[in-house]
């Protein structure tokens, strides 16, 4: 009798113990704030929980990138979700807990704060919704140099993903975050002349400033409560501006899905060092794993075609442009080559041996000024600008030029290794500037987005693909 009832009573305490363990835990949680801006710092408060118990918090968003085809075709940005675990808290007696958070960089927009059991049960969510707001970097700049204003929580909505800037009531470009979390710069020149000037930041998914953005939209102010304009003056440089020049080069790797394919799989390998660089880059061509004593032709190849008339772009070899090599007695090659000008992007490079390419590898090639004539004139004057290292594809084919933060109009062709275009010099005498931007040439609708054919102002950190550089060029009008 007393082992039937010790065996109850571990019975009755294993059932209680699971009973314990299956209670669906619940609770409160509410934010300080239902609207806030990216870098607000918010309260978050729990109630109603078990006491002395650690949860962990999470924030539920978006990851935002551009589709592109065979890296070269824009289709648009492309959304999906995204889960962070942002920390942990341990409630006290009452079953409470305060937290103070600062909110990340992220999209605009609603974000769900979810407070989980260690494995994995939602107990209780709480909402914050995020406006984009902007800044900028200063105020006050000489000619020539910029103003930099960052955009924080913008997009996903298509509604808050396309911000146009103005300069003294005159478009310059358009900036989104679709990368980067929401988050994206644009540089503004401090052109002339000297004195006080307005820059604006726009909203419209079309593309062009809405102007009743900050009276009548229905979707609210462009940043809420916060400034989206300002006042900024330009003075007279201290020594005279560059008359041209171009955004620091990143490091880049090319494009394998832009080879074209091999006629044999062998061992053979070629290699380059560096592996970008704008014309006139001397680099290293390497090969390994070939016959020894053999002659390998190295081919250069350009891609080549015509997206207006129809043409389809292929990688086409151009056999005259690299040398020919002989391997030492271990099948081993080096070489050293200044590369020519050409179309950008990443530009094929095979290694030939009886005829049939073997091995493959590439060159980014990156944009550069070629010239500009003259450099001052009255005016009138008609001004030549020559740019080489511009891409074929979708993304990098049209650079646009602006003419002192006003829309110019843009070159394009893809197979053209330089790139021409005449206008005449305007204004006042003294300073005027040229920006060479990146834009996106979009053939397909890119999801009700109207980036078109306008100067893409947020280039570094939210272009598809590849953080272009943008190209900068001085006239100076003279009496």
């Amino acid at each position: 009798m007393d082992q039937e009832r010790g065996i109850s009573s571990d019975l009755e305490d294993t059932l209680e113990e699971h009973r314990r363990g299956s209670t669906t835990v619940s609770g409160t949680l509410v934010v300080s704030d239902q609207e806030a801006y990216v870098g607000d710092e918010i309260t978050l408060k729990g109630a109603n929980l078990p006491a002395d118990r650690e949860f962990d918090l999470y924030w539920r968003s978006t990851e935002g990138r551009w589709g592109v085809i065979q890296g070269n075709e824009v289709v648009g940005p492309q959304y999906s979700p995204r889960t962070d675990r942002i920390g942990s808290v341990t409630t006290d007696e009452s079953g409470g807990f305060d937290l103070d958070w600062e909110i990340p960089q992220d999209y605009g927009g609603s974000h769900a704060i979810e407070l989980r059991t260690a494995d994995g049960e939602t107990v209780a969510s709480s909402e914050v919704d995020l406006t984009p707001w902007f800044e900028i970097d200063r105020t006050e700049a000489p000619l020539g140099e910029a103003f930099t204003i960052t955009g924080y929580g913008l997009g996903p909505n298509f509604l808050t993903n396309n911000y146009q800037v103005t300069w003294d009531n005159s478009t310059v470009g358009f900036m989104t975050g679709v990368q980067n979390r929401g988050t994206a710069t644009a540089r503004i020149r401090a052109v002339g002349p000297p004195g006080d000037h307005i820059i604006r930041v726009w909203r419209n998914y079309y593309g062009l400033p809405y102007l009743q953005n900050n009276t009548q939209s229905p979707f609210g102010p462009v940043a809420g409560g916060r400034q989206s304009g300002w006042t900024v003056t330009t003075t007279q440089p201290e020594d005279p501006p560059e008359t041209a020049w171009v955004d620091p080069l990143l490091d880049e790797e090319p494009l394998p899905v832009h080879y074209p394919e091999l006629d044999e799989d062998t061992e053979a390998e070629i290699s380059v060092s560096p592996t970008s660089g704008q014309p006139g880059t001397t680099v290293f061509i390497s090969g390994e794993n070939f016959p020894a004593n053999t002659e390998v032709e190295l081919i250069w190849y350009r891609h080549e075609g015509e997206h207006a008339k129809g043409i389809p772009i292929t990688a086409e070899p151009k056999p005259d442009v690299l040398p020919t090599v002989t391997t030492d007695e271990n099948g081993e090659f080096q070489v050293d080559v200044e590369i020519q000008q050409d179309v950008g992007g990443t530009r094929p490079i095979t290694a030939d041996v009886d005829g049939k390419s073997v091995a493959v590898t590439g060159f980014m090639m990156q944009p550069d000024i070629v010239d500009m004539t003259p450099k001052s004139g009255p005016v009138g004057t008609e001004i030549e600008i020559e740019i080489t290292g511009i891409g074929w594809t979708e993304y990098e084919t049209a650079p646009f030029f602006v003419y002192d933060n006003k829309m110019l109009g843009y070159v394009c062709g893809q197979d053209l290794p330089t790139k021409v275009a005449k206008f005449e010099a305007a204004g006042e005498p003294g300073w005027h500037f040229i920006d060479i931007y990146p834009n996106i040439f979009p053939e397909t609708d890119a999801d009700e987005l109207d980036f078109g054919i306008r100067p893409h102002l947020s280039y570094l950190d939210n272009h598809p693909v590849r953080p272009l550089p943008a190209l900068h060029l001085a006239f100076e009008i003279t009496e």
